[in-house]
């Protein structure tokens, strides 16, 4: 009887649809502003669920109950137009753009909201405003869009990851990554070698905007998670009546941008001649070392690569009752250093049915991702620019064949040929060797999805309660290996000439509950949106690697009693938030949030985050509504905090064992040595949240109704409970160091973002758009005795072990340099191994570095756009930069003199700046860290250039075809004189990166 009953209320909607079409017919085109079709605006009978969309050509029909019902018309990001059914405007509807967009619905945490009701520091991107480029990445969306957010690209490697800040970095030790939620589900950042960044698991077509929570008060909801902002990515949905395929694809061309500066093979044998002459013992070794051939190594290991994207996507609605949307991509993308390429395959389903006259929405969101990759390391990139370029890249035999019996006819250092080479094992591989004879590959997959089951409660429907269940799961496998024969088989010691392979399985799932109930309800003018729910989230993962012998295929060691390191945790989350609005004028946010973490013991387990907002939207008041200039005006108001659980280690508050691989630390017995099945690590039984506190005051504005926008925020973040490893005394704990609370942090800065529209007719259209960011980041405490000299030397350089170059020191910015002062004479060139005595004793020792108040954090960084559109035309740009960033040339500190280790036995090439600095002696220690080599690296980058053509009607063919040009990385402007100015990850430590590539690109865009 229930099933049956329940049948008939899914079924009798379509019914009762039917029989109003038997009313009165109103029937039109809908066009924008420039006289073009509209498609998939909706078309509704007011006050009732009969609805159409318009198709391809902009027409629509639908049957209303008689000629006095009123009709309304809208589509996003244009003004509704309501008309009675029997106005003969109907039948040419001309939309009017609405510039300020206030009444666009934002996607914030757990719900929505209208942009003009936003209360916090939040923006939204929709799909209409990304790069129009050949993007790979959804991250490459992001860039130089939203002030406050500063994306590091990746290296040139395809499928690189992006280094993401949302207002600097908020932590020392825990995470500084955005919490990343995809349509409802809070996504791990860890997903496997093969799955970096989040983003980089969806394919860029399918999504439809980003919104990014910055300030505490937007992104509190989100508690223990938030204290790095918090970026929401919807995806696209189904919408109209009659289904639609479209489908979206490209080919690129991939060229190197730039290579390492080392000399030409002709400029390497002039110079040998003239700083090695012959008839010294020294000159005579070198000169031995010449070979008779010009070899542009890094020509070798470097291509012209090829890449194509597709994406096919089919979008409809089943009897305005059940919208769908499913998406099928795959990409192919080539690296330009060879053996290097990424495939991804995606498939985007979701499916929207409503029961019950809408009062019950399922949301159903599945996402499936395959990714396979193979990686060429980019260390091979400063290896070849380095080798001999005088010598032939291959063994020859004599009649000039490859012999292929040595190290697989690939160039190494060493002595004796086929069975009897032996590797200078000090040398290591050649750079045709680590490319062709290693064999690193990662396939992995992954599916995101979710179930969101709304229900608005019948005849209270003010009312409504949400249910979402999700799920992230992910499964990546990893071989790693060389191959027989090779240069690394043979420098194998436990299986010469054989060589060995690993195979590594990472498995990780996040697991989602979350229930919320939403009261909204206005009345007069007051309005009242009340919210509160539960949430539990379950993380797991699981690795294991095993290493086996090429010959034999046998497993190396035994692993069965411990294959696996498993590991969990858990969060637990209690949150509510109320908005109240009167007359749209006086805007409130409150928001709370209980979070328990089983990162931390039963005594710190739960952290209470609250924030609080106002805005005042200025505008709406009396006094300006008469006026035209002032089209919007709202002063923003928040503070509030957030913490950080991501830390890095599910268990650090308890005594942990675990199996002991450190060959010191075994027990012998008979012959045989046994490891020690458990060492115990430090811990502290008291460790808790890092709390982020975040004030921020506000102003958007808006002049000509929207032709001119913008907004302005300023901001001061304070992170207290800082996570820093510090010294632990002798014998009061399981190790020198251990993680725990002492520590704070201090971001400040002012954003802001204007956009222009100073051409908008029927035929002319263009819209800039520029965003900036000040900002500044100092460590306020970094330990308990509040010594003045306390510091934390990191930041690794090439020359010399455990050599560190940057400084954390309270007052100063996280990595600032920590360098010696160069000394130069009197035509200001740099003396070799002069640097200042600071300290005056006559000698130059680590006592005389300073803290240069130089960091790789910039000052100012900033974005622009364009786009200009005249008919069918479109043009359009976008570029970034970024201004007080400093970079450490570690490339040039390493390779700064002509000095040669002749008992090495190889001849290495040189770098160009040898001819500049005039440096002729062995390096010391101290000169590798001279602030010589200390460079000012702020630049612009023209990100993409891109000129496209839309055809709109090819004879009788009512569908829509785009066709396009685009570079990208289209050239860089710099004072740096290395590579490039942006340096991955987050130190500016520039040792020898992969080269982004420059990327010609052709689109094609159908639509049927």
């Amino acid at each position: 009887m229930c099933m049956s009953s329940l049948l008939i209320c899914i079924i009798s909607p379509p019914l009762l649809v039917r029989a109003q079409n038997a009313g009165y017919e109103v029937k039109g085109v809908v066009v924008d502003d420039s006289g073009m079709p509209v498609l998939g605006a909706t078309v509704i009978e007011r006050g009732t669920a009969n609805g159409v969309s318009t198709d391809v050509d902009g027409s629509y029909v639908i049957r209303t109950a008689g000629p006095e019902s009123v009709v309304e018309i809208s589509y996003v990001g244009y003004k509704t137009v309501s008309l009675v059914a029997s106005s003969s405007s109907l039948a040419h509807v001309s939309l009017e753009v609405d510039a300020m967009g206030i009444d666009d619905v934002v996607v914030i945490g757990y719900g929505t909201v209208k942009k003009n009701d936003m209360t916090g520091s939040v923006v939204a991107i929709k799909a209409e405003e990304f790069n129009r480029g050949a993007v790979v990445s959804a991250q490459d969306m992001l860039k130089g869009k939203i002030p406050g957010v500063h994306i590091i690209p990746g290296d040139g490697g395809p499928g690189s990851s992006s280094t993401i800040r949302v207002r600097g970095a908020a932590s020392l030790n825990a995470s500084n990554d955005p919490l990343i939620v995809i349509d409802g589900v809070p996504i791990a950042v860890d997903g496997g070698k093969g799955m970096g960044n989040p983003l980089e698991t969806i394919n860029p077509n399918d999504i439809e905007s980003f919104t990014v929570l910055k300030d505490a008060s937007a992104a509190a909801i989100y508690g223990s998670r938030a204290s790095n902002g918090v970026i929401l990515v919807t995806t696209k949905k189904g919408y109209g009546n009659t289904p639609r395929v479209s489908y979206s694809g490209s080919v690129s061309v991939q060229t190197n941008s730039d290579e390492l500066p080392v000399m030409s093979p002709g400029e390497f044998r002039d110079y040998i001649n003239q700083v090695y002459p012959a008839g010294t013992t020294t000159g005579d070794k070198v000169q031995s070392m010449l070979g008779d051939q010009n070899t542009d190594w890094q020509d070798l290991v470097f291509r012209t690569a090829i890449s194509h994207d597709h994406n096919v996507s089919l979008i409809g609605n089943v009897n305005d009752r059940m919208p769908y949307r499913a998406s099928v991509g795959y990409t192919n993308q080539q690296g330009t250093l060879e053996t290097s390429k990424y495939e991804r395959g995606t498939l985007d389903l979701s499916l929207s049915p409503n029961f019950f006259d809408k009062h019950l929405t399922v949301n159903l969101n599945a996402k499936g991702v395959i990714t396979s990759q193979r990686y060429a390391s980019s260390g091979v990139v400063g290896v070849a620019a380095f080798f001999n370029p005088t010598i032939d890249p291959y063994f020859r035999n004599e009649d000039g064949s490859i012999d292929y019996t040595t190290t697989n006819g690939y160039w190494n250092y060493g002595s004796g040929r086929g069975e009897d080479f032996t590797p200078n094992t000090l040398l290591g591989a050649g750079p045709l060797s680590q490319l062709y004879d290693r064999d690193n590959t990662a396939r992995a997959r992954r599916f995101i999805g979710n179930a969101q089951i709304d229900y608005k409660v019948h005849g209270f429907e003010a009312l409504r309660f949400n249910l979402n269940l999700g799920l992230d799961i992910s499964k990546a496998k990893t071989y790693d290996g060389v191959n027989p024969g090779s240069f690394q088989a043979y420098a194998d010691t436990e299986a010469r000439g054989w060589g060995q392979y690993s195979r590594t399985t990472n498995f990780r799932r996040n697991q989602l509950l979350e229930f919320y109930a939403d009261f909204d309800k206005e009345w007069g003018i007051h309005h009242l949106d009340v919210m509160g729910g539960y949430s539990w989230q379950h993380f797991y993962s699981s690795d294991r690697s095993v290493s086996y012998f090429n010959e034999t295929h046998e497993q190396k060691g035994e692993d069965s009693r411990y294959p696996f390191n498993r590991q969990e945790n858990y969060l637990i989350s209690f949150y509510g938030r109320v908005n109240y609005s009167i007359a749209s004028k006086y805007l409130f946010t409150f928001t709370l949030r209980d979070d328990a973490s089983s990162r931390f013991s039963k005594d710190t387990r739960w952290g209470l985050f609250p924030s609080a907002a106002f805005a005042w939207n200025i505008a709406e008041e009396n006094f300006l509504k008469n006026q035209r200039v002032l089209s919007t005006l709202k002063l923003r108001l928040g503070a509030g905090q957030t913490g950080q659980q991501e830390i890095g280690s599910n268990y650090p508050y308890l005594a942990r064992y675990s199996m002991s691989t450190d060959v010191y630390k075994q027990y012998n017995m008979g012959s045989n040595g046994y490891m020690f099945y458990l060492t115990p690590a430090a811990y502290d039984p008291n460790i808790k949240w890092e709390t982020t506190t975040t004030y921020n005051v506000g102003l958007d504005f808006g002049f000509l109704d929207g032709r001119i926008s913008g907004n302005v925020d300023w901001y001061l973040r304070q992170t207290d409970d800082l996570l820093n490893n510090v010294l632990t005394p002798m014998g009061s704990n399981f190790g020198n160091n251990v993680l725990t609370n002492i520590g704070s942090m201090e971001n400040r800065g002012v954003e802001f973002s204007l956009n222009l529209i100073p051409v908008s007719t029927k035929d002319w259209n263009l819209t800039i758009g520029l965003n900036g960011t000040f900002q500044h980041t100092e460590f306020t405490k970094l330990n308990n005795t509040n010594d003045p000299d306390y510091n934390i030397q990191t930041g690794n350089i090439t020359k010399g072990t455990g050599n560190q170059l940057q400084i954390h020191k309270v007052g100063y910015a996280p990595y600032t340099y920590y360098c010696f002062q160069q000394v130069y004479d009197a035509d200001g060139h740099p003396i070799q191994n002069a640097l200042v005595d600071r300290d005056g004793d006559g000698q130059i020792t680590q006592a005389d570095r300073y803290i240069t108040d130089k960091s790789p954090n910039p000052d100012f960084f900033y974005g622009i756009s364009l786009k200009l559109s005249w008919k069918n035309w479109d043009f359009g740009f976008n570029g970034h930069g970024s201004a007080g960033n400093w970079v450490f040339n570690d490339f040039a500190s390493a390779n700064s003199t002509s000095n040669i280790d002749i008992n090495a036995g190889n001849l290495p090439n040189f770098a160009r700046l040898v001819k500049k600095t005039g440096f002729t002696e062995a390096n010391s220690g101290e000169q590798w860290y001279s602030d010589m080599f200390l460079e000012n690296a702020s630049f612009f980058r023209m990100d993409d250039i891109n000129l496209g053509y839309t055809f709109r009607e090819l004879g009788s063919w009512k569908g829509t075809l785009r066709l396009a040009f685009g570079v990208q990385n289209v050239f860089v402007i710099t004072g740096y004189s290395g590579v490039d100015p942006e340096i991955p990850g987050v130190n500016g430590i520039d040792g020898s990166i992969w080269p982004r590539p420059r990327t010609y690109s052709l689109r094609l865009n159908v639509n049927f």
